[in-house]
């Protein structure tokens, strides 16, 4: 008699990048699924979303992720509610060298549809701001996103507490719990990470196509975090 092996399903990841600047049908479905990620992890009623939405596919065109961009050049950033100095100041003085605000991103709107998700956030990210010529990316993020960051080997710098106090009125009650877990403003070196995930991807990777993918899609955005 002879037995079948048993197969571990093959994981499905994201392979494909799309960039969201303007309105339309691709944006719509990505704007819900941040969402319904939002809302199902905090209770969460999240109706603003960054100028350039970035989402995560597989081959098959399954949406599997997403976040969001902002140039700091030219507009003030959300995160910037919770800093008492502009961001390119308080960066400058957390890591003590001067930074320019044209070269800071700002990063939100982050959702995946999988546990352990993150590392494809990541992963997308670092190459198409890598690519986009982009110094700083900045974020608002808790200890599970801040942990994937640092299991990549990639350095960040605390810009201090994230405090729903800080918000306009009324709109920190939109954010469910999220704040309960004492969410930071961080801030991570494009080149820096670029050159740790870089190492990772020289040898062959179940993420290698997705990084590709980001990294074409910087080179054509031609700073598409702008548009918008």
């Amino acid at each position: 008699m002879h037995e079948n092996a048993t197969r571990t399903p093959r994981r499905i990841v994201p392979t494909l990048v799309d960039m969201n600047a303007g309105k339309g049908q691709n944006r719509h479905q990505v704007e819900a699924f941040i969402h319904d990620h939002f809302a199902q992890i905090h209770g969460a009623d999240v109706r603003k979303y960054l100028p350039a939405l970035m989402s995560l596919r597989s081959d098959d065109g399954n949406l599997l992720g997403a976040l969001g961009l902002r140039a700091a050049a030219g507009e003030t950033l959300y995160l910037e509610h919770y800093l008492d100095r502009p961001i390119e100041q308080v960066l400058a003085g957390a890591v003590g060298t001067s930074v320019s605000r044209d070269g800071v991103i700002e990063v939100g709107n982050l959702a995946v549809g999988a546990p352990g998700g993150g590392r494809w956030l990541i992963t997308a990210l670092t190459a198409f701001l890598h690519a986009a010529d982009q110094q700083w990316a900045v974020f608002t993020c808790g200890p599970r996103l801040r942990n994937a960051f640092t299991r990549l080997g990639i350095d960040l710098a605390d810009l201090g507490p994230a405090r729903p106090d800080r918000l306009p009125d009324g709109e920190a009650s939109l954010w469910g719990n999220y704040y309960d877990q004492g969410p930071h403003v961080m801030a991570a070196r494009v080149v820096q990470s670029h050159a740790v995930l870089a190492t990772l991807f020289e040898r062959e990777c179940a993420l290698t196509a997705l990084w590709q993918h980001a990294n074409e899609a910087g080179q054509h955005a031609g700073y598409g975090a702008r548009a918008a």
